[in-house]
Protein backbone atom coordinates (compact mmCIF):
# COMPACT_ATOMS: atom_id res chain seq x y z
CA UNK A 1 0.00 0.00 0.00
CA UNK A 2 1.38 3.74 -0.68
CA UNK A 3 1.65 6.01 1.45
CA UNK A 4 -2.18 8.30 0.87
CA UNK A 5 -3.02 11.29 1.80
CA UNK A 6 -6.96 12.45 2.57
CA UNK A 7 -7.92 16.11 3.01
CA UNK A 8 -11.22 17.14 5.11
CA UNK A 9 -12.64 20.62 4.67
CA UNK A 10 -13.89 22.02 8.33
CA UNK A 11 -16.89 23.45 7.82
CA UNK A 12 -19.21 25.68 11.10
CA UNK A 13 -22.03 27.59 11.53
CA UNK A 14 -20.39 29.91 9.72
CA UNK A 15 -18.33 28.16 6.47
CA UNK A 16 -19.06 26.44 3.26
CA UNK A 17 -17.28 24.07 1.03
CA UNK A 18 -16.25 26.53 -0.98
CA UNK A 19 -14.98 29.35 2.31
CA UNK A 20 -14.04 26.17 4.85
CA UNK A 21 -13.25 27.51 8.52
CA UNK A 22 -10.49 25.19 7.97
CA UNK A 23 -8.47 22.51 5.91
CA UNK A 24 -6.84 18.81 8.16
CA UNK A 25 -5.49 16.12 6.18
CA UNK A 26 -4.38 12.57 7.56
CA UNK A 27 -1.72 11.10 6.34
CA UNK A 28 -1.87 6.87 6.34
CA UNK A 29 1.58 5.19 5.90
CA UNK A 30 2.04 1.59 3.90
CA UNK A 31 1.72 -0.12 7.41
CA UNK A 32 -2.04 1.41 8.01
CA UNK A 33 -1.03 3.75 11.00
CA UNK A 34 -1.77 7.39 10.13
CA UNK A 35 -1.22 10.97 11.25
CA UNK A 36 -3.86 14.08 11.56
CA UNK A 37 -2.49 17.26 10.63
CA UNK A 38 -4.47 21.03 10.73
CA UNK A 39 -3.21 23.91 8.98
CA UNK A 40 -2.42 26.99 11.32
CA UNK A 41 -2.09 30.38 10.95
CA UNK A 42 1.75 30.31 10.64
CA UNK A 43 1.02 28.12 7.53
CA UNK A 44 2.40 24.99 9.02
CA UNK A 45 0.82 21.84 9.46
CA UNK A 46 0.56 20.55 13.05
CA UNK A 47 -1.32 17.76 14.53
CA UNK A 48 -4.52 17.92 15.55
CA UNK A 49 -7.30 15.29 17.03
CA UNK A 50 -10.06 17.09 14.54
CA UNK A 51 -10.54 13.83 12.11
CA UNK A 52 -10.81 11.62 15.31
CA UNK A 53 -13.15 13.43 17.18
CA UNK A 54 -15.38 13.63 14.19
CA UNK A 55 -15.05 10.42 13.67
CA UNK A 56 -16.47 9.58 17.07
CA UNK A 57 -19.15 12.52 16.50
CA UNK A 58 -17.12 14.27 19.18
CA UNK A 59 -17.21 17.19 17.11
CA UNK A 60 -20.22 19.75 16.10
CA UNK A 61 -18.14 20.95 13.03
CA UNK A 62 -18.61 19.01 9.80
CA UNK A 63 -15.66 17.41 7.75
CA UNK A 64 -15.62 17.43 3.95
CA UNK A 65 -13.31 15.24 2.38
CA UNK A 66 -11.80 17.26 -0.78
CA UNK A 67 -9.68 16.39 -3.46
CA UNK A 68 -6.26 17.16 -3.29
CA UNK A 69 -6.67 19.85 -5.83
CA UNK A 70 -9.35 21.73 -4.12
CA UNK A 71 -7.11 21.26 -0.99
CA UNK A 72 -4.32 23.36 -2.76
CA UNK A 73 -7.21 26.30 -3.75
CA UNK A 74 -8.38 26.33 -0.25
CA UNK A 75 -4.59 26.43 1.47
CA UNK A 76 -3.56 29.28 -1.02
CA UNK A 77 -6.88 31.13 -0.10
CA UNK A 78 -5.59 30.89 3.73
CA UNK A 79 -2.31 31.61 2.29
CA UNK A 80 -3.75 34.91 1.24
CA UNK A 81 -5.88 35.95 4.10
CA UNK A 82 -3.18 35.15 6.96
CA UNK A 83 -0.46 36.46 4.70
CA UNK A 84 -2.41 39.50 4.52
CA UNK A 85 -3.02 40.26 8.61
CA UNK A 86 -6.19 39.04 8.70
Amino acid sequence: MQPTTTYYALIDDESARDRPAGIVRRLEDADGGFVDEGLHRDLGWHRTSAIVEWERAESTDDLIEVTEDEANQIIERFRARWGAGD
